[in-house]
């Protein structure tokens, strides 16, 4: 920041049209640099990464060198590709768009009104535009648009939290520094633009954040072992089906004379390893995935949480701690008169005569709020406490303005932190009055008699902030009455959000510990955390406290604890450290600037939408536009679905993918043609799977995902279960498969309508596990309803299989069925229906 020296040359008449453009090209545009983002083409290649999608590429490569050998056409190879494109397509443009919507977002603050002096006159801009040298005019309820100094300052009080996660304003007076982000809470002032952009406070922290690299997510995990499961039980299997073909064809087969039957042979081999491996890999998994994470994120964002990262959709289903702020988190972050020595306001026709009718004049002239009535919403301008007492009046049908216009204002001795208290003078008729507000114990001593104050230690420990009234004559020069009249007091808080309790108490049931970590007092963080029915039986401990301990002494106590008072950002980092080495899967919500780092290393960071600064926001997986714990709440119902319907897919497919594998293996030692085409598999493994993900990650939530414990790290993702329903699924496929083979389907004159209708009933079955994997978690939902979207794309399927059976002969290897044999193929594949309600399946709790 440039020394205040060094700007008295921009003078107090403010910057020319000429002095702007001068600045502007010495000391930057007042933006902040985006942190540097990895390359849009590094973003898409990082999709390959997945090792699902290596699998496939390996695939691809031997089905085209097997292609390009043997003379054939590359469709099985261009297929297999085309999958491999769309489901790494899918993941990167869902998260471009939301990157996008994310840069709008942030865009919105730039544009924020600002008050300058310009050419000598007073003149609004956009908070882009300020230049080093501007003199800025500010008042209560404006931010702070640039680094500067306060040259003029009248009784102003800055909000700085996002530096220094103090919640109480601090007292500034002229030549102070002040902060872009921080907010003018009280008084007036006129500050000079001492640093722009990237070279304010706010600047230097964000262009200190690297993007890092992030814990890998549960889902992640899983997934990389079940890969890891799958490819080694498809190189097993294509290792034992060359080795079975060579063995046919070295001893049992007619012996290879020349070099080139030698080589076809070989290749002949090699075609059927790839066979087995496109048939083994679940090349629909990774499409599934990502249209899961797609549709949850869309959802997600209806519901008020804006997902950044796209796998955060599954994480904030696991995660087992939130370490949540207080204000605007769990309280509306608006305060409001809770509490008060009346019934209701009261307007006095003329000179006041009651205590209801002197606290009414107090609070609405003894003051400095304002009420702003814009676009059907009532906004507040100004001090909170004061505006609380405005809204206040204003609900009790009182027109604030028209009694400022009937007292005229003589002279006002603003609030301070120091006197904690505001008089003002004014002016009745021939008639001059003290009135005076502030801090109970300051107010009930100027009183000639003392009043009683225990209720307001009862309102102290409700988390209130106490605000005693009263007033006094003048004589004709007097400016202080030698005693005041008591007139009573109101307790005014943050009212806690409604329904935040039952959201604390439902991820309670769900094995989810809530901390609140916050800037308050132990006292009124106590208060509000027992409210909300955070704290229970656990330990409070205030900032300096834990951040004095060892690590290892931070590991034993943080699952203990549960409220975090007079913290500062860095110690939320350390609790979400000493969290995750305890092995906790940890959520953390920030606005702050300084809250950036807490909510990168988190699993999953959540910024404010509404109060979070850019950095914060820049720094988070998901931004809550309403700034409300109950969206975190919905944020993990959505996430728990997400992973169920990842299982219900799993199920829906591994039992194809083991089916048709032990098939196509099985049958060449049985001396029979393969069951499948490759084309045949594509459209079995690849499309079909990828619109069967489509319908079973429809899946809506239900309540019961909020009544069990987040899955363990360590847990697979194919539970003993689904194991167990995967397993006799398969078997029974297998043994009418190999059955059908060997005997034939009934009606099925030639053999190209026996491997048609074989082809076409192993699909049609396929369709009906697909209602079966819909109650994988043991309660079959609603027939036709609850998810219509499953219906419509179930029964595209059979249309589609249709179509290719009756005109797609020539590139699938099929011949039209008539209509008894498709009857036949449906009535005969439908005893799959019984197996799971037989088997009972569900899904355990834990």
């Amino acid at each position: 920041m440039i020394p205040l020296e060094e700007l008295s040359r921009y003078g107090t008449d403010g910057m020319t049209r000429e002095g702007v453009l001068e600045s502007r090209k010495h000391y930057g545009k007042n933006e902040l640099t985006p942190p540097k983002r990895i390359p849009v083409w590094k973003q898409y290649l990082e999709k390959y990464n997945d090792p699902i999608i290596r699998i496939l590429l390996v695939a691809v490569t031997l089905s085209a060198i097997v292609a390009l050998i043997q003379g054939n056409n590359l469709i099985d190879t261009i297929g297999i590709a085309l999958a491999v494109i769309l489901a790494t397509s899918i993941a990167f443009l869902t998260e471009f768009k939301s990157n996008r919507e994310f840069d709008a977002l942030n865009a919105m603050r730039e544009d924020t009104a600002v008050k300058v002096v310009r050419d000598r006159s007073p003149t609004t801009i956009q908070m882009r535009d300020v230049v080093v040298g501007d003199y800025i005019l500010l008042e209560a309820g404006d931010l702070v648009p640039a680094d500067g100094y306060l040259r003029i300052a009248s009784d102003v009080e800055a909000d700085e939290s996002a530096f220094t996660g103090e919640s109480e304003p601090v007292g500034k007076n002229p030549d102070d520094e002040v902060l872009k982000g921080s907010y003018i809470t009280a008084g007036r002032g006129t500050m000079i633009a001492a640093a722009v952009g990237d070279y304010t406070k706010m600047g230097e922290i964000a262009s200190s954040l690297v993007e890092g690299v992030r814990p890998e997510t549960p889902l992640q995990l899983k997934l990389k072992d079940l890969a890891h499961l799958i490819s080694r039980f498809g190189y097993v299997m294509a290792g034992l089906i060359i080795g079975l073909v060579l063995i046919q064809g070295v001893f049992f087969g007619p012996p290879l004379e020349s070099p080139l039957e030698i080589i076809g042979f070989l290749l002949q081999a090699c075609m059927l390893a790839v066979v087995i491996i496109v048939v083994s890999v679940p090349e629909g998994l990774p499409v599934s995935v990502t249209v899961s994470l797609a549709l949850t994120m869309k959802k997600m964002t209806r519901v008020k949480s804006l997902v950044r990262r796209m796998i955060a959709c599954e994480t904030v289903g696991s995660i087992t701690v939130i370490c949540t702020d207080k204000t605007g988190t769990l309280t509306m972050n608006q305060m409001e008169v809770a509490a008060a020595s009346i019934e209701v306001p009261e307007q006095a026709p003329d000179l006041p005569s009651t205590p209801a009718e002197w606290i009414t004049l107090n609070a609405t002239v003894n003051s400095t709020a304002e009420l702003d009535h814009r676009e059907g919403r009532m906004n507040t301008v100004g001090n909170s406490t004061e505006a609380a007492l405005l809204r206040w009046i204003h609900r009790s049908g009182i027109s604030y303005p028209d009694i400022r216009k009937t007292w005229s204002i003589e002279h006002q001795d603003f609030f301070n932190s120091k006197k904690k208290q505001m008089a003002t003078i004014v002016r009745y008729e021939n008639r001059r009055f003290i009135l005076v507000k502030g801090a109970p114990e300051i107010i009930g001593a100027m009183c000639a008699s003392v009043p009683d104050m225990s209720h307001l230690h009862k309102l102290a420990g409700r988390a209130m902030r106490t605000l005693a009234f009263a007033h006094g004559e003048l004589e004709a020069c007097e400016t202080k009455p030698e005693h005041l009249t008591w007139d009573g007091y109101v307790g005014i808080r943050d009212e806690v959000r409604p329904d935040v309790t039952e959201a604390v108490k439902t991820c309670n049931n769900a094995g989810i510990s809530v901390k609140m970590v916050t800037g308050d007092s132990p006292d009124t963080a106590a208060a509000i955390a027992r409210e909300t029915a955070i704290l229970t039986s656990g330990i409070i401990m205030t900032g300096p406290e834990f951040r004095n301990l060892s690590e290892e002494r931070r590991r034993e106590l943080a699952p203990d604890i549960q409220v975090l008072a007079r913290s500062e950002p860095h110690d939320k980092l350390l609790m979400v450290k000493a969290l995750q080495a305890d092995g906790e899967v940890v959520a953390v919500t920030g606005d702050g600037t300084n809250d950036a780092p807490a909510l990168r290393n988190a699993d999953v960071g959540f910024a404010m939408g509404v109060a979070g600064t850019e950095v914060a926001r820049e720094a988070s997986d998901i931004i809550l536009l309403d700034d409300s714990f109950l969206t975190i709440k919905s944020a993990v119902w959505w996430g728990r679905a997400l992973f169920e319907n990842i299982q219900r897919f799993l199920v829906f497919q591994l039992t194809i993918n083991i089916a048709a594998a032990i098939l196509t293996f099985i049958a060449p030692l049985l001396g029979l043609s393969p069951p499948f085409t490759i084309i045949q598999l594509l459209w079995i493994n690849i499309i079909m799977d990828s619109l069967a993900a489509l319908a079973l990650c429809s899946e809506a939530p239900h309540p019961a995902l909020m009544g069990r414990k987040p899955i363990p790290k360590t847990a697979s993702v194919i539970t003993p279960y689904m194991t167990r329903a995967i397993l006799v699924t398969t078997g029974i496929y297998i043994v009418a498969g190999i059955a059908g083979l060997i005997i034939g389907l009934p009606f099925m004159e030639t053999p190209q309508e026996q491997a048609t209708a074989f082809f076409s009933a192993f699909v049609i079955a396929q369709v009906w596990n697909g209602f079966n994997c819909r109650g994988i978690n043991g309660v079959m939902p609603p027939l036709f309803r609850g998810n219509p979207v499953f219906f419509g794309i179930m029964g595209l399927i059979v249309v589609i299989q249709i179509l290719i059976v009756q005109y797609g002969g020539t590139l699938f290897g099929t011949v039209p069925l008539n209509l008894l044999q498709w009857l036949l193929v449906s009535i005969g594949t439908m005893p799959v229906l019984l197996i799971w309600p037989l088997l009972r399946v569900r899904l355990p709790s834990e």
